[in-house]
């Protein structure tokens, strides 16, 4: 105010007599002289300085109306000298749009400013009184509306110097800190939601006391039969802290911690009720009341099933106990002795009204562990034998890995009718609870494999060391008849060396190169060596005999090596020459056909051998050449020789 004093004063100076005699004539004049006589003057006034607001129109004052007017509108005129009281506030007294003279004289007042009315009173000209006939006011009014409002704007609403809870805390002690948990209105800054910030009719400006000002927001607590002692003695703040605690819902302790400050400790028997153990004594009793006993929230059994679903509802299959309703008769209603609160512990408990299932050689792993509930559900299924699953589920409930069998192919068809058609499910004679060992449960269904493999002359190594599985997978893979890996790789399991053959061998036997080996073999054993299905000559030379090729004439004509001449029965024919004739068709010396051709896979065409082994160390050489119409041989048995069946070669 000095410093618009003393400018003022430097402008008078500065242009002269007139402006000073001007603003000496208002002062002086009948009409304006009582504007500086109030113990609070405006700067401008107080130095007689009137033009600094007004400026002359031009017209003959005091003759003419209209003679001044001031020297800018509203505010702005106030910003010629003031620094603005808005500028970056977020929240502005909407008395502002009215402008500065709202609350402020221009000229003089008995006020500090030139505020229109003093204290409160200035607010009170617009607002109403927030304190009148309220029996708890807030203390800090009696300072002022002032220490918690700005006049002219403010960060927060309503032009208050913070948002609560932080404009709260400058005089109150925080409700919050090293609290856990929070009431929700203070949490979120809202003081306002239970005080009154001016008054309010109850103490601590509470729009209510007691019980009645929870229930502004809560609903009762309390409108049911049974109601908890302790409120009706001390109200709600008997557990719950008004602003926060230590626990959730603003309690002193958590859980049973709380209610054991009343109530004996319920958790002491060897086995408790999981909600008491985990001091969860809500779960049951209601904490303000309940229209049963105790608070309790139902009678049981319907108690148990706010927690425990119905094990009843639909089901096809029900335990005599639960059936009637008696879920207490069986389990503790705190704890007892043995797990779930039973009087015994399953199996034992199972034993008392149903015969022993773990009398067998071997037993199945939950029924010796006595976990007769892996399986049967004590309660109630939709299953026989109140089973948790039907049929293979059941298994699968464990047997995770044999889940697939439900949707994959080729699956041993005693597995689609269950898996207690080998497995009894609670103990049997053998490993895995069958009825039998190895071979021997296969020969349950299937007796007559069983009994030719045991009895052929010539076995099959790998059923002979290791059963029907060493082929055969006993629930499936995927791959036909059940075989332990694909089809294609099964016999390649034992045969590794035949293996590298065949698969490094361009020109392969047609069942080999469908890995059909089945087709010359029989698995299961055989009366021909290498339990091939039919008799085949081991020796290098034999006499011609249809029986000695039997295995080849499967698939082969054998017309093919009784003709010597031939213009179909062949494509070794020089002309109508059936070389294979030559060759074969001999009454002491005949090639036999692996002299020539390996059975399985070979480096030439037609599945000729590069080498023929059977003089000693010395192995036959075949170079063989293939054209279209025939081919040639160079051999260490004859002279190179060639053939063909549109023009015969004449050969030495």
């Amino acid at each position: 105010m000095n410093v618009l004093l003393y400018s003022t004063l430097f402008i008078a100076i500065l242009f002269g007599g007139g402006i000073a005699q001007a603003a000496e004539g208002c002062l002086a004049a009948k009409c304006h002289a009582d504007l500086a006589t109030e113990a609070y003057v405006h700067g401008p006034v107080a130095a007689q300085e009137c033009l600094f607001c007004h400026e002359e129109t031009g017209k003959d004052h005091p003759e003419e109306k209209g003679a001044f007017k001031l020297v800018a509108q509203g505010n702005d005129l106030c910003y010629e000298c003031h620094e603005s009281k808005t500028e970056g506030r977020k929240h502005i007294h909407p008395a502002l749009e009215l402008g500065c003279t709202a609350c402020h004289s221009p000229h003089q007042s008995p006020n500090r400013f030139q505020l229109l009315a003093a204290g409160n009173n200035l607010c009170l000209m617009c607002h109403e009184d927030k304190t009148e006939g309220m029996p708890s006011v807030h203390p800090i009014l009696n300072d002022g509306c002032l220490n918690c409002h700005d006049p002219h704007g403010g960060p927060a609403p309503k032009m208050l110097s913070a948002e609560p809870p932080e404009l709260c805390y400058q005089c109150h002690e925080s409700k919050t800190e090293g609290k856990k948990h929070v009431h929700p209105p203070v949490e979120a800054g809202e003081c306002t939601s239970c005080h009154n910030p001016h008054a309010n009719k109850a103490p601590k400006m509470l729009p209510a006391e007691g019980e009645e000002l929870c229930y502004s927001c809560h609903q009762s607590k309390t409108d049911k039969k049974h109601v908890h002692p302790v409120i009706q003695a001390d109200g709600c703040l008997a557990c719950h802290d008004a602003h926060g605690n230590s626990s959730p819902r603003m309690l002193p302790a958590e859980g049973s911690d709380l209610c054991y400050r009343c109530h004996e400790n319920k958790a002491g028997f060897d086995v408790n009720h999981p909600p008491v153990e985990a001091g969860e004594c809500l779960s049951c009793h209601s904490p303000h009341s309940e229209n049963a006993e105790k608070m309790l929230l139902a009678e049981p059994p319907q108690l148990c099933y706010r927690c425990h679903e119905s094990k009843t509802a639909g089901k096809k299959q029900v335990h005599t106990p639960v059936r009637q309703g008696l879920c207490l008769d069986c389990h503790g209603h705190h704890g007892g002795k043995k797990e779930f609160m039973l009087a015994a512990e399953p199996p034992e408990l199972c034993y008392g009204c149903h015969e022993r299932k773990d009398s067998s050689p071997v037993v199945h792993g939950p029924v010796g562990a006595g976990a007769c509930l892996a399986c049967h559900n004590v309660h109630a299924t939709d299953n026989d034998f109140n089973l948790e699953e039907p049929g293979n589920d059941l298994c699968y409930m464990c047997h995770d890995a044999k889940a697939r069998l439900k949707t994959m192919d080729n699956v041993h068809p005693i597995v689609e009718m269950g898996c207690t058609n080998c497995h009894n499910p609670h103990g049997g004679a053998e490993q895995y609870n069958l009825p039998a060992r190895g071979n021997d449960v296969c020969a349950l269904c299937h007796a007559d494999k069983v009994t030719h493999a045991e009895t052929a002359p010539v076995p099959h190594g790998a059923m002979k060391n290791g059963g029907c599985m060493a082929c055969h997978d006993p629930h499936g893979t995927g791959s036909p008849r059940m075989f332990a890996v694909d089809q294609k790789e099964v016999c390649f399991q034992c045969h590794k060396k035949l293996e590298k053959q065949i698969k490094e061998s361009p020109f392969q036997h047609k069942p080999v190169a469908e890995r059909q080996c089945w087709l010359c073999h029989d698995p299961h054993g055989s009366d021909n060596r290498k339990i091939l299905r039919a008799y085949f000559p081991e020796e290098f030379y034999t006499n011609f005999d249809e029986k000695n090729y039997a295995l080849c004439f499967m698939c082969h004509n054998p017309e093919m090596l009784q003709h010597q001449r031939t213009s179909k029965l062949t494509n070794f024919r020089n002309g109508d020459k059936n070389l294979h004739f030559v060759h074969v068709n001999r009454p002491n010396k005949g090639r036999v056909c692996k002299t020539c051709h390996d059975f399985h896979g070979a480096e030439q065409p037609r599945l000729i051998k590069k080498e023929v082994p059977g003089f000693g160390k010395w192995k036959i050489p075949i170079n063989f050449t293939k054209t279209v119409s025939g081919g040639g041989c160079v051999v260490g048995c004859h002279r190179p020789r060639g053939y063909d069946r549109v023009e015969p070669v004449k050969n030495q």
